[in-house]
C-alpha cells in the first residue's frame, strides 16, 4: 500500500501545486529554511545515554500555543530532549521566538515524500514522535513504524470531514498506512475518543485527556488591573464598549463593521478590535475599514492606539489571549458562510469572554455543544440572526455577567490535560528499550 502512496503522492502534488504555490505567496514566510521541507535539516547534537529524544510536529500557532503546559514538563525534565517542528511561517516564527531557545533543534516539517521523510528521520532520530491535533502521514508514518519507533497523537481531534472520509468504504484500504501498529492517540474529548474507536482503532491505544487548549491559558495573568491597562494601550477608555472579531476571515470584518455602525448610530459607545486569522491580510481589511469611513489604527503602526480610532486591527501573531482582554464580548470568525469549519472557541471562553458563533462550526461541534449547554455562547443560524446576537449582547450587560459565569463554570470543570499527557509519556518512555 506504501507503494502505491509513493506513486499517487507526487502526481497528486504536481496537480495541487498551482493553488498551494499561490497560498504561500500570499501568505509569505514560506522561503524561509525551504530545504528543511525536503528533509535538509542540519545535523543535531549526538543522542546521549538515558536520554529521551522526542520529536513534536506542530502544524500552526494554535497547536502551539496548545502545547506551552506540555512543554514545560518535558523541558524541565533533565533526560528529556525536545525536537519542534511545524509547518505555517507563522507557527515557525512562534516555535523560533518562545522555544527557539529552550529545544535541540527546530524547523519547517518536511514534506511527506519518501526522499524527504526518510532523510530528516535519519537526521532526528527521534526515540518517540508526536503529532498535535490531527495530524496523518504515510510516509513519515512508515518510517517511524520501520525504525520501530513510537508515535502518538495527542489532542487528537478528527474533523466531520476527515472522519466521514476515513469511514467512507473507498479509503478503509488507507487505514494500514495511518493507523500503524505503533501509533497511539490521546482524544481531545469523549466524542473524539468514540470516533477512533468507530473506525476501529484499537482501544487499548486511545486514550481521552481533554483539549489541551484550555491549559495554555494562564489564568494568573488574568486581572481587571491588566485589563484596564491593556485597553488603554489599544485606545480604548473605562466607559467603551469593545466588541472583538476573533480568527476573522474574509467578509466577516464587514458584518462586525455595520455592527459597529449601527450601534453608534443609536448613541452606544462600542469600538471595534479586529483579530484576523491571518495577519498577512492587513491590506485587504484596511481597505475594507477606508471604504467604511471608520476611523482605525494598525497595531504593526504602533502599538499605542489613539483615543479617537474607533476600530483597531491588531496584524500581529501570538497575541490574541493577550488583546481579548480588552473585549467586552467577541465573534469568532470563520463561522459564516461561505467559509465552513469555524475556529476553536477555547481562548474567549477562557478568557469569560461572551461569545457569538455564526452557524458553521463543524470542526469544534463538540466542544460548541459542550458551551452552548453551558449556556456558555451563543450560535445564530445566519448571518443577520448572528448579527442580531451580537447587538444584543451589547445592550445587556445582565446577559454578558451571566455568560461569562457560565464560561469560569464551564472552564473549571475541564481538568488538566496537558499534565494527563505528560503523565502518558513518562509511562511510553519507560517501556523504550534501554539505550
Amino acid at each position: 500500500m506504501i507503494v502505491i502512496y509513493r506513486i499517487l503522492l507526487p502526481i497528486l502534488g504536481f496537480l495541487a501545486f498551482p493553488y498551494y504555490a499561490l497560498r504561500m505567496l500570499r501568505r509569505g514566510g514560506y522561503g524561509n529554511q525551504f530545504f528543511y521541507r525536503l528533509g535538509f535539516w542540519p545535523q543535531l547534537p549526538p543522542k546521549r545515554k538515558n536520554i529521551t529524544r522526542i520529536w513534536i510536529q506542530a502544524v500552526s500557532v494554535g497547536e502551539l500555543s496548545s502545547l506551552a503546559k506540555l512543554l514545560d514538563f518535558l523541558l524541565s525534565n533533565p533526560s528529556i530532549e525536545v525536537v519542534l517542528s511545524g509547518t505555517t511561517s507563522t507557527g515557525l516564527k512562534m516555535a523560533s521566538q518562545k522555544y527557539g531557545h529552550r529545544v535541540l533543534g527546530h524547523g519547517p516539517f518536511p514534506l511527506d515524500w519518501l526522499p524527504f521523510s526518510r532523510k530528516v528521520w535519519r537526521t532526528i532520530e527521534p526515540d518517540i514522535a508526536i503529532l498535535v491535533d490531527s495530524e496523518l502521514w504515510p510516509e513519515h508514518f512508515n518510517q517511524a513504524k520501520k525504525r520501530n519507533i513510537p508515535l502518538l497523537i495527542i489532542n487528537a481531534r478528527l474533523s466531520d470531514r476527515t472522519f466521514s472520509r476515513l469511514s467512507s468504504p473507498w479509503l478503509r484500504w488507507t487505514h494500514p498506512l495511518i493507523f500503524p501498529p505503533n501509533l497511539s492517540v490521546i482524544a481531545a474529548s469523549e466524542r473524539q475518543h468514540a470516533r477512533w474507536l468507530e473506525l476501529s482503532f484499537p482501544s487499548d491505544r486511545v486514550q481521552v485527556s481533554g483539549n489541551m487548549k484550555i491549559d495554555a491559558i494562564d489564568q494568573s495573568q488574568i486581572d481587571n488591573e491588566t485589563r484596564i491597562n491593556f485597553r488603554r494601550e489599544l485606545g480604548f477608555s473605562n466607559d467603551t464598549l469593545v466588541v472583538a472579531g476573533v480568527s476573522t476571515w474574509p467578509g466577516e470584518e464587514k458584518m462586525l463593521i455595520d455592527l459597529v455602525h449601527s450601534l453608534r448610530l443609536e448613541k452606544i459607545n462600542i469600538k471595534l478590535l479586529i483579530i484576523p486569522r491571518h495577519a498577512e491580510r492587513r491590506n485587504e481589511i484596511q481597505k475594507v475599514l477606508q471604504n467604511s469611513g471608520l476611523p482605525h489604527h494598525l497595531r504593526t503602526e504602533n502599538r499605542i492606539g489613539p483615543f479617537d480610532s474607533i476600530a483597531y486591527l491588531a496584524d500581529t501573531t501570538g497575541e490574541v489571549m493577550s488583546l481579548l482582554q480588552a473585549a467586552d464580548f467577541a465573534f469568532m470568525g470563520k463561522s459564516l458562510p461561505p467559509h465552513h469549519g469555524g475556529q476553536n472557541p477555547i481562548e474567549p471562553v477562557a478568557l469569560g469572554l461572551p461569545l457569538v458563533m455564526g452557524p458553521n462550526h463543524q470542526n469544534f461541534r463538540e466542544t460548541c455543544s459542550e458551551l452552548i449547554n453551558h449556556d456558555a455562547i451563543l450560535i445564530g443560524e445566519n448571518v443577520s440572526e448572528t448579527h442580531s446576537l451580537l447587538l444584543k449582547l451589547a445592550n445587556k450587560s445582565d446577559l454578558r455577567a451571566s455568560m461569562k459565569n457560565n464560561c469560569n463554570s464551564w472552564m473549571t470543570k475541564q481538568g488538566t490535560p496537558s499534565e494527563f499527557t505528560y503523565k502518558y509519556l513518562t509511562k511510553m518512555i519507560a517501556k523504550l528499550p534501554s539505550k
